[in-house]
């Protein structure tokens, strides 16, 4: 079409020209196709050298585009952060979103819930295949042991101790296992079991039957009842010397994790032979495996328990942050806390992707994709070249008929 008005003025300059007899509007005509053919020509220069040098001259300032491309590149990416991106802008828009409400408005939908647990289990799925590669395989173990090795496992039972200890929580501890060991062996059953037990250990030591009998099946029960006796009273009593001789007991055993450099080597000898051990190797890849199969044939399983259970879990936990205003809030105010800085954070690295995106491209490439975008309106810059170049010509040829 831009082409058309120019051919259309060009064959109108010609015929004006053949057929000019001196009249006056002969010369306005020959003054508007002049005119027109200078602004439909200028306007294909300008816009040809937004994207290649015009007829393949390397006049100054053309290919503007190509030469261009960082700095178009650096620019557009930071016109984007600035006004589509800023921290003002989208914290607004997030404000308007609701987005925790709406977030758990979705997934409060079973079958929004289902949707994305079987994501979670394709992607499982897929990680068990890179997991059961021997590269991976070797390397999880190795990193599990050296993490293990790095642990001061006398200095972590000093701590675990300490705090076992504190505030006589180890007499409560104590106090629960007492009477679950009080309540077992009260049981009859047990008892006998235990006195058959013994018994059979007496008569087979004590070689004259008539005293392995009698010490076999009478003293044995009351052995086990006694012992039973006993762990009740040190349960039911919070002063017992037992009690003491324990917590005493703990306090040495923390000493000496902390000080003794003999206690602490000891340990650390241990944890050594533990870790070598080629058992715990063998171990350690069996569980592994075992996992892994167990994994891998729930999550392909039609059924499959995992994928039902994060699904169900979703949507309760989505139905509870509905039904409670005050989460709701917290929820609120934690996206407007964090929400900020990491815009700021990642709204500098989104302006650098858009020109290493740009700065990428070929030259051909981006100029066809500018041009293919934008190329069709620029086209009438040309066309409005024309008719305005012509009429403006006009203009000039009535002001110089004037003067």
């Amino acid at each position: 079409m831009a082409m058309a008005f120019l051919l259309g003025a060009f064959f109108l300059f010609i015929i004006a020209k053949r057929l000019n007899d001196d009249a006056v509007y002969w010369g306005y005509l020959i003054a508007f196709a002049e005119a027109a053919m200078v602004g439909a020509l200028a306007d294909w220069f300008a816009v040809t050298a937004l994207f290649r040098h015009p007829l393949g001259v390397p006049l100054p300032h053309t290919a503007i585009i190509p030469r261009n491309k960082a700095r178009i590149a650096n620019n557009l990416g930071d016109f984007i952060c600035e006004h589509f991106l800023s921290t003002d802008q989208v914290m607004l828009k997030l404000k308007q979103m609701q987005l925790p409400r709406t977030t758990m408005r979705w997934l409060a939908k079973k079958t929004n819930a289902q949707l994305l647990a079987s994501y979670a289990a394709l992607v499982a799925q897929h990680s068990l295949t890179a997991l059961r590669d021997v590269r991976a395989q070797q390397f999880i173990q190795q990193t599990a042991v050296r993490n293990l090795k790095n642990i001061n496992f006398a200095t972590l039972g000093a701590q675990v101790l300490q705090l076992l200890t504190a505030d006589q929580r180890h007499q409560e501890l104590l106090d629960q296992l007492l009477h679950r060991i009080s309540a077992l062996v009260q049981q009859p059953k047990i008892q006998a079991f235990i006195a058959e037990k013994i018994a059979a250990e007496v008569k087979r030591t004590v070689h004259i039957k008539k005293i392995s009998d009698y010490v076999g099946d009478w003293g044995t029960e009351k052995i086990v009842s006694l012992v039973a006796k006993e762990i009740e009273a040190i349960a039911a009593d919070p002063h017992h010397e037992l009690r003491y001789s324990f917590s005493a007991y703990l306090k040495v055993m923390v000493l000496r994790l902390q000080s003794d450099p003999v206690f602490i080597e000891k340990a650390a000898q241990m944890q050594t032979q533990f870790l070598q051990d080629p058992a715990l190797q063998r171990y350690l890849t069996q569980l592994w495996g075992d996992i892994l199969d167990w994994l891998e044939q729930d999550l392909h399983g039609a059924d499959s328990v995992l994928q039902q259970k994060l699904s169900v879990g979703l949507q309760q936990v989505a139905h509870h942050i509905l039904q409670d205003h005050a989460m709701q809030q917290l929820l609120d105010e934690k996206l407007q806390e964090m929400a900020p800085p990491l815009i700021e954070k990642y709204r500098g690295r989104i302006a650098q992707y858009i020109a290493d995106r740009v700065n990428a491209w070929e030259e051909k490439e981006l100029v066809y994709q500018l041009e293919h975008a934008i190329g069709k309106d620029l086209q009438y810059i040309r066309i409005n070249g024309t008719v305005v170049g012509g009429a403006i010509g006009l203009v000039i040829h009535f002001i110089g008929r004037w003067l």
